[in-house]
């Protein structure tokens, strides 16, 4: 392996490649209990979030408390997901450390 292919292989990995924190957050004052996953969810909502530094550093909001808020959610859960457009758009953003990732709060009221 030449060193550009080496150099090319360790770019596309770490553009793949990435974590990220969600903060699972209720609103204040409200009892919100965590779903079973494999309960029936009435609410899906999904919204992408970004990280700087591969995912050390969040970009924009990756708190659940707005959404629960919003669709009045008594029970919830929460995932990330890497999605296809994620990973396409990562494979150019990641090199520069840019990255994201799908964020998926389900629920019933």
């Amino acid at each position: 392996m030449t060193f550009r292919q080496f150099g090319l292989s360790t770019a596309l990995a770490l553009a793949l490649a990435a974590c990220g924190a969600v903060q699972v957050q209720a609103p204040p004052g409200r009892s919100v209990q965590i779903m079973d996953a494999e309960a029936r969810a009435g609410f899906r909502d999904e919204r992408v979030v970004w990280y700087a530094l591969w995912g050390g550093k969040p970009l924009s909001d990756t708190s659940t408390a707005a959404t629960i808020e919003r669709a009045n959610l008594r029970e919830v859960r929460v995932s990330t997901e890497l999605t296809i457009w994620d990973t396409a758009v990562n494979f150019f953003t990641g090199i520069v450390t840019i990255v994201r990732r799908t964020l998926v709060v389900e629920g019933n009221p």
